[in-house]
């Protein structure tokens, strides 16, 4: 960090030129001059020859200060410039007081540079965690992140490398407006202790900087690649994943002997930041790639193999659809999961940024507080909501497998299996406005699966009370059963909701279709119950709909094998 003062305090005669008279800034350098070699100074040569918009600075000084005599103060925005020859924007405000009977001028200098570059930062963040969000590739979003951070300082040149997992050999990942052969060069090469900036960073895991690349020792074995290229100095971050483990590294290049300002040192640690989440999203997408084609791989050689044992054929065309059924679940997962990683990445990469800031003193606002709960409380509700809709998903695939071969068959009262789904559902969803008319008898005792009559039972109840009464409009479910002449128990749940389009009727059995997705719906329910009525129970699950009048399920069940008419 240099020590020059954000806020500098100067005083001057009130005469053209306006001559300073000495600074009220301590010990701090004001634009890189010390606050003794200022006495004396014209207040112009603080100041490039010319102002953005073209007025001569110190003839526009003298005109303020025919201004500021008249008036007494004034303020507007200036540009004044260091020592080193950099052009820094500030806020300029003039005050004309009176010393010993002599008029004076106060000199308040405010430089707005470091929130104008605070700003582009925060705009550079939310840019790159948007590409990251909407999955775009990891090239481009590296590509893009240097060219953001590139453009912010003048004959910048960034470069974004990956260590490979065995952890000794570096890739090139991005490096736009790098030469394409030095880029080429640095493929596979390995890190070390004396490997360059990147190396040594990548090796140590810290900050390296570099200032003069012909006479650094960390370059010693690199130099001759660099300086054909015009390079004379390089500093590079370690790019770290969400284990701490360094998985690759960000440089910044010059082609000039030097060292970094407080704003490049900030650039490149936000920058490694990001790239580390990119990097991270991508590797795991890439897990996740792998796993769904390993899966899909797996469930098709099984597939072939049943297929091609005709003895097993109907075993065989179970496989094939369970295997289709998860290929789907492995892809829903894909996007909660990747939803919720994303929240929890940008949350600890914000996390880090405070504690770095906290950690090197700096002071936090009050509404830069405020905003980081804010994000934290919508990014903790983003990860929790996605991991709900996870576990949902997991436990209907539990109620294909699981819940079918634990299954007990048992003698049951049907009327008490019909009230004890309800319920379930009530507790689950906290119904009010809608009721359960049980026309059933007493005492109509079966012989079969309750639990897994119950499941179906559940899964129709709640359809009725999520789709055909939304918008907390009243209404009822009726229950009846009756035996037909061919030994089946016809049991029929009839509501007056909303009804359905003959569309969707349709496709309300087809795995993972849902009229409610983004809002919890997963298209998993009515399949699922349609699984266990024509396997475990043995029977068959119907719907008929008509849109305002209400629905009707059938569920129709054998009594003289799985399930039979107690005497």
């Amino acid at each position: 960090m240099d020590d020059m003062t954000h806020v500098a305090i100067l005083l001057a005669t009130a005469r053209p030129g306006l001559p300073i008279i000495g600074a009220a800034s301590g010990h701090a350098k004001v634009l890189g001059y010390d606050p003794q070699a200022l006495a004396g100074m014209p207040l112009s040569l603080l100041c490039p020859l010319r102002q953005p918009d073209g007025r001569p600075s110190a003839e526009t000084l003298d005109g303020l200060l025919t201004q500021v005599q008249q008036a007494g103060a004034m303020s507007l925005p200036w540009t004044f410039q260091t020592r080193a020859g950099d052009a820094r924007p500030h806020e300029l405000h003039l005050t004309v007081n009176e010393r010993d009977g002599e008029p004076q001028l106060a000199v308040c200098m405010v430089d707005v540079s470091r929130m104008q570059f605070a700003e582009v930062l925060n705009h550079a963040k939310n840019e790159l965690l948007e590409m990251v969000a909407t999955g775009q590739p990891l090239k481009p979003v590296l590509d893009r992140l240097t060219a953001l951070i590139e453009s912010q300082f003048t004959g910048l040149y960034c470069t974004v490398l990956l260590l490979d997992l065995d952890g000794v050999h570096v890739h090139a990942a991005a490096g736009p407006r790098m030469p394409a052969e030095y880029m080429q060069a640095l493929e596979g090469a390995q890190i070390g202790p004396t490997a360059g900036s990147c190396g040594t960073a990548m090796f140590d895991d810290r900050l390296v900087v570099v200032d003069n690349i012909a006479t650094h020792p960390l370059w010693a074995q690199y130099r001759d690649l660099a300086l054909p290229y015009g390079f004379r100095a390089c500093w590079s971050a370690p790019i770290h994943g969400p284990d701490r483990r360094v998985i690759g590294s960000f440089a910044m290049y010059y082609r000039e002997v030097r060292r970094p300002t407080p704003e490049e040192l900030e650039a490149l640690h936000t920058a490694s930041h990001l790239a580390g989440i990119a990097i991270d999203q991508e590797r795991r997408a890439e897990e996740r790639r792998r796993a769904a084609q390993w899966l899909e791989e797996q469930v098709q050689a099984r597939t072939r193999e049943l297929l091609a044992a005709q003895d097993e054929l109907v075993n065989s065309r179970k496989l094939a659809a369970l295997g289709q059924l998860l290929a789907g679940i492995a892809h829903e997962m894909n996007t909660p999961l990747g939803n919720a990683l994303l929240s929890a990445s940008a949350l600890r990469a914000g996390s880090a940024g405070f504690a770095e800031r906290l950690a090197g003193g700096q002071p936090l606002k009050r509404q830069e507080l405020a905003d980081w709960i804010t994000q934290t409380r919508d990014g903790a509700t983003l990860v929790e909501q996605n991991v709900e809709r996870a576990l949902r998903l997991v436990n209907r695939f539990r109620q294909l497998t699981d819940g079918t071969g634990g299954a007990q068959r048992e003698r049951f009262d049907l009327r008490d299996a019909v009230l004890r789904a309800w319920a379930r559902v009530q507790a689950r969803l906290s119904v009010e406005r809608v009721r359960l008319a049980c026309e059933l008898p007493e005492g109509l005792v079966l012989d079969g699966y309750p639990e897994v009559l119950q499941q179906v039972l559940e899964q129709l109840m709640e359809n009725a009370c999520i789709h055909g009464f939304r918008d907390d409009r009243e209404g009822c479910i009726r229950v009846t059963a009756s035996r037909t002449d061919d030994a089946r128990l016809t049991l029929e749940l009839r509501d007056n909701g909303a009804g359905m389009a003959a569309a969707d009727v349709a496709r309300a059995f087809e795995p993972f279709f849902t009229t409610t997705f983004g809002q919890g719906g997963s298209g998993l329910g009515l399949f699922v119950a349609h699984s266990l009525v024509s396997g475990l129970l043995g029977g068959n699950l119907q719907l008929q709909s008509w849109p305002g009048e209400g629905t009707l399920a059938k569920l129709e069940l054998p009594l003289h094998e799985t399930m039979r008419m107690a005497a």
